[in-house]
């Protein structure tokens, strides 16, 4: 009796064995996308030269904060008279990357917040108007500063890349011409961002340099619509530029 019991106890122990084979894998959290990384860059619209103000950029990962990024940087510059300057970002109580600032002179800045986290950049851009203080002695025109044209200029480099059209499912070249003071800039890590103007969804392209200065990779589309696609190029701590064109897809 107790030789009946052991058999039918290990039969049922191998049918058990058997049911649970049978089960479907769980899907691993590696297949998974990781949500964007968004910043919330809080500026004022207007300032007073001479006066301290508070420039902070929240970030964020989905619904969750994002205390670690692995670099946080203020970009000023004055549109007026071109003169820009970095300043490093500090996470405060509020969980927030923050700096102080005081503006010297009058005009136009733009503020770019520059923010590298989990394996993500982004670089939101806000205007502030300062009055109040002294007129900038070395205006630049308007040319220069445009974020429009085919030519975006910080600290000498230029990006070359222009708006363009593609067909839903071919594969379109995209191609950027950088250069530093008219000579082709090599060894730059460039990076193409692509997203539908509709869409919060980006998507990131490593640009290898397939000659001097010229950098490109293959992207298809699979949805027709606007999108926007920022070419982003950094090299060592001198050179952090970007331009945004716009695609037409059918």
């Amino acid at each position: 009796m107790k030789r009946i019991l052991s058999i039918g106890t290990v039969l049922a122990a191998l049918m058990l064995g058997a049911c649970g084979t049978n089960e479907e894998p769980k899907p691993t959290t590696a297949d998974e996308v990781p949500e964007i990384v968004e910043v919330d860059l809080l500026v004022p619209e207007t300032a007073t030269a001479g006066e301290v103000v508070v420039l902070t950029a929240t970030v964020t990962q989905g619904e969750e904060i994002v205390e670690d990024a692995n670099e946080v940087k203020f970009e000023i510059m004055n549109l007026t008279s071109g003169e820009k300057e970095e300043i490093e970002a500090s996470l405060n109580e509020e969980k927030q990357y923050a700096i102080t600032y005081t503006f010297e002179t009058n005009g136009t800045y733009d503020i770019t917040s520059h923010v590298t986290a989990r394996d993500m950049h982004t670089m939101p851009t806000k205007q502030v108007t300062v009055t109040g203080g002294e007129e900038a002695e070395h205006p630049a025109t308007t040319e220069e500063h445009s974020h429009g044209d085919d030519h975006h200029h910080s600290n000498g480099a230029t990006i070359e890349f222009v708006d363009g059209t593609a067909t839903v499912g071919e594969a379109v070249l995209l191609a950027s011409n950088v250069s530093l003071s008219d000579a082709p800039l090599e060894g730059a890590r460039v990076r193409y961002e692509i997203w539908r103007s509709d869409n919060d969804h980006h998507t990131w392209l490593e640009a290898p340099e397939e000659e001097a200065g010229v950098y490109q990779t293959e992207f298809t589309f699979t949805e027709s619509g606007t999108y926007e696609i920022q070419v982003h190029v950094t090299k060592g701590d001198d050179i952090h530029d970007h331009v945004i064109k716009t695609y037409t897809v059918k």
